[in-house]
């Protein structure tokens, strides 16, 4: 049995100890490779995946180009919660199962939701711009805010970490309003939040979070015309901690000089390996970037490696009714 572990080199873990013991503590005979996933160049890449029988990646773009490649991959596992890289009806036609993770990290990414949130409302990076390059000592250098008692947070996506960001939120006073045409409004009701149209989110919310999973649906969904209606609204905050390709970044670029919006926290960007020399999004007083970090702790990342690899071990003993998350229908004779 083969594994390949592998992603993009800026998405790697820095050591697969951890990995590698979970992965070979029943199994010692397993080959397990490190490699590092170079778009530009392939062939090494191509050389491990020949032989794998699984691979383990959050990034990698899984498609039919990449599984033609792969004449013996039985499974995909990802090291994330979404799976937007995969082309499912390709895998499911080259008979290779693909599973995912329920959770890991929905606590972290709330928790840094609400730091971007109060870092932007208490303007702290604007702060730090007037003491370090304009040398000013002065309370009044920017715009007082309204306290957060007084400010309605408008969630998109009320799952898991929606919902956590909306009971840390209201910890700090602030009122809920939320868009999720999935989530039964029986569970809203009980979390005593309103689920409102997209529109009514935009007209009403001083600080806007997305927290959808991303589809084919809701690609660019903050498009010019969602911030358009930000800016005739309270010109709210935006903050993105789910995934890049969720906004339109010309638009939120021209939403930011048009001051339709205060300010954004962005964790995620359109691509994940981004070209920052000279990016427009960088050097902006009201802007907090941040490198897809929101789900980083110690905690996170050892159930991240945890959990992805006992899928694989599930996997390959057959034990399916254990594997986390099924994206694809689990096998009923590996190939």
């Amino acid at each position: 049995m083969k594994i390949v572990i592998s992603d993009y080199a800026e998405s790697m873990m820095n050591d697969q100890t951890y990995e590698l013991k979970l992965l070979k503590h029943n199994h010692p005979d397993w080959i397990i490779k490190a490699i590092a996933y170079n778009p530009e160049n392939l062939h090494a890449f191509n050389a491990e995946l020949f032989d794998a029988d699984a691979l383990l990646t959050a990034f990698i773009p899984v498609n039919e180009e990449l599984l033609a490649k792969a004449p013996h991959l039985k499974l995909i596992s990802i090291n994330a919660m979404g799976f937007n890289n995969i082309d499912i009806k390709a895998t499911s036609a080259h008979h290779v199962s693909v599973c995912a993770i329920s959770d890991y990290c929905s606590t972290d990414v709330a928790e840094f939701t609400i730091s971007l949130m109060l870092s932007l409302i208490k303007q702290l990076k604007a702060y730090d711009y007037t003491l370090t390059v304009d040398h000013l000592w002065e309370y009044n250098a920017l715009l007082p805010q309204k306290r957060l008692s007084e400010q309605v947070l408008g969630i998109f996506g009320l799952g898991k970490i929606g919902q956590k960001v909306a009971a840390f939120a209201k910890a700090l006073g602030m009122k809920i309003i939320a868009y999720d045409p999935y989530l039964p409004s029986e569970v809203a009701k009980k979390l005593e939040i309103d689920l409102v149209s997209e529109a009514q989110v935009y007209a009403n919310a001083d600080v806007i979070t997305n927290h959808m999973r991303l589809t084919a649906s809701n690609r660019n969904f903050f498009n010019m015309t969602a911030f358009k209606q930000m800016g005739q609204g309270q010109h709210p905050i935006f903050i993105n901690v789910a995934r890049g390709e969720s906004v339109d970044e010309q638009a939120l670029l021209y939403a930011l000089d048009q001051k339709w919006i205060k300010g954004a926290g962005l964790d995620v960007l359109s691509s994940e390996n981004p070209n920052l020399t000279n990016h427009p999004l960088l050097n902006r007083s009201n802007v907090i970037l941040t490198p897809h970090a929101a789900f980083y702790s110690i905690n996170s990342v050892t159930d991240l490696q945890r959990i992805s690899c006992q899928n694989i071990i599930n996997f390959f003993e057959e034990d399916y009714i254990n594997i986390d998350r099924f994206v694809s229908e689990p096998p009923k004779v590996l190939k």
